[in-house]
This record gives C-alpha cells, structure tokens and sequence, in this order.
C-alpha cells in the first residue's frame, strides 16, 4: 500500500495516553431445528403470505467437524458459500426465513448481502455447489432441516434426499459447501451459534497479556523516532487520544485515534524507516491500515486478534512485553497471549 509522504503523517508532541470460540449466546450444540420451532412461536405463523415472510434473529451457521462458520466472502451474485474461520463478520450472518414452497421449508439469507443461499441452478445432482443468489421461488434456495446427532441436517427441496455438507468433511479454511449424499459423513452436520464481532464505535483495547493497560499513543523506547506511535499505557493515562473502531467493510476495520488537539489519526503500520512494523496515526485516513478483528478464545476467552488485510500479520506486544511504554509491533502470527486483545465499550 502506498504511504503519505513524510509531511502528511500524524506528527503529535508530548501526550499520555473465537479457531476460537468468542463470547457468544448460549450454545449446547443448539440445533438449526430449535430455531425453526422458536420462528414458528415468535412470529405466530397462520398461513398467510405476510407471515410466511417473517424472519428471525441473525445466526451463525456452524459446520460441527471443523467449528467453523459458513459465509458468502462477498456480496456478489453467484458468490459459492464456504466455511470460514468464525471471527463475528456481517457476510457470516444468516437469517432463516420460511419459504413460500411452504412444507416446513425455509430460506436462508445473508445478512451482508441479502441474498439466500441456493443450490446451484436447483441441481439435483450430487456435488453441486451452494452459492448466493437472489431470493426467489426456486426449489434449491429452499432448504428443510432433519435431525441428527449433534445437528441438523440441511436439505433442500431441489434434492430432498441430498444434504449440505462441507466438501469432503474438510476442516480447511475456505473449504467449500455442496450438496451430498446424507451418509452421517462429519461434514453434513451443522448447528446454531451466534459470534460476536468486536464492538463498534468508542472503545478502549486492551492487551489480553495486560490487561489493566490500553493501547494508546506513546513513543518507541530507544528514541528512534520522534513522533506519535501506539504503545500500551495505564488505562487511566490513555486518554486523550480517544479510540474510535470504524467498519470499513464485512470483519474490516481502521482503528482512528480522536485528538483534541490534533484531530483524527488512523492507525497505520509503518513499512519503514526507523521503526518498521509499529502503527502510527494518520491524517489520511483513506491511505490507512484496513485490519480483520477477529474473536478467538485462546490462549484466553473472550479475546480478539487483530491482523492487517494487506499481509496477514497479526499486531502484538513487542517482544511479549508487559509492562507500560511497550510498542504495538506487526508481527508473524503465533498462538501467544501479546497477540490477543480486549475490545471493550468505552
């Protein structure tokens, strides 16, 4: 990504400052079938078209063998249907509907794009792909659920004696939906959860390795560099800047710091100079770092790592430190608590 020349960076003087599972409702492997029953309770259905519109709550669709979510990667018509690392993102986000095919059927629509997932042309062969398409009356957007052992089943009408499965019951990250024989293969039985996504607006960070410090502005401990960089200091030092989480896009975020003095800065990862690889704020918020928040629950629970779109790398404490005036560093990816961070409410 290209930089702002060096004029245009944030220069400030002085100035204190779940694969996881995330915090979530309840699961108990809570069956896609119990939310069918509690639609039919919440929305009083009696035949009528009006009610046969009515939806429930966003959800999670899980696929039990690999805890992995099932979303469109965009909202893009066509896009195939996969299964993700489950990180709280919007294109993750799934709404059942009851179909107008009627027969306890229903459709299942993205909350990112609107669209409903759909066996591709309404096959009735096996192996064909799951995709989002625009919501209609087709057979293969219309999908019943069966019961199994830990799950439900998905079947569609399209098919009726074929159900969703991940293909080939991979664990892999990005594996794709398709519809398959019902064989009590591991990948065919999926489940209800909901994942929470970071929160948005005001918000303190806070590192999961210490936790009674927040990320906030500071500079590096060898004076390489003389501006502003992100740092973790006592809470109660760590304002201003106010932080300000922004969604640019389904699980994509740019961390703004507000300054009464020196306005907004987004917090962007330098790619050189004195002290590559720490975050400073930037005027030029639209040239700034796009980060994925994403929910795990190890090595603590509850927690969020944040990594940058560009290259994958995560954001840490340098060097795993702990104490007040260590630098927020990018950093290759690892399973340690420094690369593990609070999202909270301010």
């Amino acid at each position: 990504m290209r930089r702002p020349d060096h004029e245009q960076r944030r220069r400030r003087s002085g100035g204190l400052t779940r694969h996881g599972r995330p915090a979530r409702a309840g699961r108990g492997h809570a069956a896609l079938l119990a939310v069918t029953a509690l639609l039919l309770t919440l929305t009083g259905l009696g035949g009528t078209a009006g009610d046969a519109r009515a939806a429930t709550s966003d959800i999670n669709i899980v696929a039990e063998h690999s805890g992995m979510c099932l979303e469109a990667a965009t909202a893009a018509e066509g896009e195939v249907i996969t299964q993700r690392r489950c990180a709280g993102r919007k294109n993750a986000l799934w709404t059942l509907r009851t179909s107008s095919l009627g027969g306890n059927s229903y459709q299942l629509v993205n909350a990112y794009s609107g669209k409903c997932m759909a066996v591709e042309n309404s096959s009735t062969t096996a192996g064909a792909l799951v995709r989002q398409q625009a919501c209609g009356s087709q057979p293969g957007a219309s999908f019943t659920f069966g019961e199994t052992d830990g799950g439900v089943w998905i079947q569609p009408r399209s098919a009726p004696s074929l159900c969703l499965e991940v293909t080939g019951s991979s664990v892999a990250d990005g594996a794709r939906l398709r519809q398959w024989s019902c064989d009590r293969q591991p990948g065919s039985v999926f489940s209800q959860e909901r994942y929470a996504g970071p929160v948005l607006g005001w918000a303190r960070i806070r590192p999961a390795g210490a936790p009674t410090l927040c990320v906030t502005e500071g500079r590096d401990r060898k004076g390489l560099y003389q501006s502003a960089v992100a740092v973790q200091r006592d809470c109660a030092q760590a304002t201003p800047p106010r932080t300000y989480l922004e969604e640019v896009g389904a699980g994509r975020y740019r961390i703004q710091w507000h300054h009464p003095e020196f306005g907004i800065g987004c917090l962007t990862v330098m790619d050189g100079g004195p002290v590559p690889g720490m975050l400073e704020p930037w005027d030029a918020c639209a040239a700034a770092t796009v980060f994925l928040v994403e929910a795990v629950e190890s090595p603590v629970p509850g927690g969020f790592r944040i990594r940058e779109e560009a290259t994958g790398q995560c954001v840490g404490m340098a060097g795993g430190g702990t104490t007040a005036g260590v630098e927020v560093t990018r950093q290759a990816c690892t399973s340690a608590v420094s690369q593990e961070f609070f999202v909270d409410p301010e």
